[in-house]
């Protein structure tokens, strides 16, 4: 890798302290964050602001910029697997009665990018734009599922690191039995009183995303979990199926 190439990366690296728990930085504090010299921190933050990713508040406060809501503006009109999934979204929600949710993998990371709202008023903590935490939910379970071993694998060490084999051990069996059943169910995985319903999207024999249903857990005590599950399976390879044919 080249300087500049490094240098461009570790750049690009400070966008990833900004999250929903932690939106406002300073320029120390990012530096103190990576282990990055106070003058290049503040080199690659003047970048980030001329580009509009990052914008100057009072009192050397910098917060996400304006280009990064245009960017999500127009990732929501041209992202192909949302405009794929949509109209699919709408229907499972009308038929159902729950909340339906699209999210897709972007590397390591799994976020959630639409959602169409079922009958219950329910105060779901991970909306669109936030990301969903790894071995928790249905969404998270349903990915790993269908991921090689050696990868879930080494994200578990990360997200447990004082985890020992056998707690490894039970979490591949679970993952194993949701790929054999070919969905996934999840009570209270994320909120409390909320289950949820799984299913990978797949893309030419990659998991690109999730979609999933979420309702109250009142309401799911009326539902059939194995006819949820069906339902979800044939709906994500419609998805696909309208993404191999947009190519």
């Amino acid at each position: 890798m080249t300087e500049s190439a490094s240098s461009l990366g570790r750049m690009l690296t400070l966008l990833d302290a900004y999250t929903h728990e932690r939106y406002a930085w300073t320029v120390d504090d990012l530096a103190s964050h990576f282990g990055f010299t106070p003058s290049s921190t503040y080199r690659y933050v003047k970048e980030l602001c001329a580009a509009g990713l990052l914008i100057r508040l009072p009192r050397g406060i910098y917060v996400v910029g304006a280009r990064v809501v245009e960017l999500e503006a127009l990732i929501r009109e041209t992202d192909p697997v949302t405009r794929a999934a949509q109209p699919i979204l709408r229907d499972l929600a009308q038929e159902t009665g729950c909340h339906v949710l699209l999210s897709n993998v972007y590397g390591e990371h799994l976020l959630n990018v639409a959602h169409e709202a079922g009958v219950e008023p329910l105060e779901l903590t991970y909306m669109r734009g936030k990301s969903l935490p790894w071995f928790r939910g249905a969404p998270s379970l349903s990915v790993l599922a269908f991921w090689p071993r050696a990868r879930v694998r080494s994200l578990f060490e990360q997200t447990h690191p004082d985890a020992g084999e056998q707690a490894w051990n039970a979490t591949w069996a679970g993952l194993k039995a949701i790929r054999k059943a070919g969905y996934a169910i999840s009570h209270a995985g994320l909120d409390p009183d909320v289950i949820g319903y799984g299913v990978p999207v797949m893309a030419e024999d990659e998991v690109i995303g999730t979609i999933s249903l979420v309702c109250s857990k009142q309401r799911g005590e009326f539902l059939n979990g194995a006819a949820l599950g069906a339902v979800l399976q044939q709906k994500s390879r419609e998805i696909s199926a309208r993404l191999q044919a947009a190519d």
